[in-house]
């Protein structure tokens, strides 16, 4: 009998998904795997967080003055606007350490901590293998070098992101940190990759 930890629900799948929940699926697709992937805990439009911020400053408006609240304000605005990706929602799912993320509707990132036990690359399971013996194989199954930057090496071809598991000296990051998110296509938002430097393990 095949080993409930390497079920194939279960499989990373570059470019394609986790297991049978492929990139592209609709949210209402995709909660036919709720059983598989957890219930969801919450789920959240990060064009909303203006709202959560006004929330908050009635609570604390003691403590922080109209005007910080203001550039505070504007600097959300700043972001969204710099933000050329359509309506966007995220779900998390916490029993299981998973948090998927939506772009009008169409699943386009997934992302795993430690909680996703039974997660695995070609049979390895990516949170309980050492971070080196991981990299290792997934370089090797993929065909590419990763790139790092202090504590986030990525397979920028594949567009798979690994933080908190190796540096750029091959030493681990803190497992307790430890998260790895795949996408569909590119990150848009974030640290340009022509920042961070090759890391020959193959």
């Amino acid at each position: 009998m095949k080993n409930k930890s390497c079920s194939s629900h279960w499989e990373l799948l570059p470019g394609i998904g986790l297991g049978n929940v492929t990139f592209m699926m609709s949210r209402l697709q995709v909660t036919a795997f709720d059983d598989i992937l957890g219930k969801i805990t919450s789920e959240h439009n990060p064009a909303d967080l203006k709202n959560h911020v006004w929330d908050t400053y009635e609570l604390l408006k003691d403590f922080i003055t109209e005007s910080e609240m203001k550039e505070i304000m504007e600097a959300i605005e700043a972001a969204n606007a710099d933000d050329p990706r359509g309506v966007i929602l995220i779900q998390h799912r916490m029993a299981t350490g998973l948090t998927l993320e939506y772009e009008d509707e169409q699943l386009t990132e997934i992302c795993a901590d430690d909680r996703a036990k039974q997660l695995h690359f070609n049979l390895i399971p990516i949170f309980s293998t050492s971070p080196l013996s991981l990299v290792k194989k997934m370089a090797t199954e993929l065909k590419e070098n990763p790139i790092v930057k202090d504590d986030e090496l990525v397979f920028p071809k594949n567009n798979i992101f690994l933080f908190s598991f190796l540096r750029k000296d091959l030493t681990e990051g803190n497992p307790q940190n430890r998260t790895m998110m795949w996408r569909v296509k590119p990150r848009i938002l974030g640290t340009d990759l022509s920042e961070y430097i090759p890391l020959k393990i193959i």
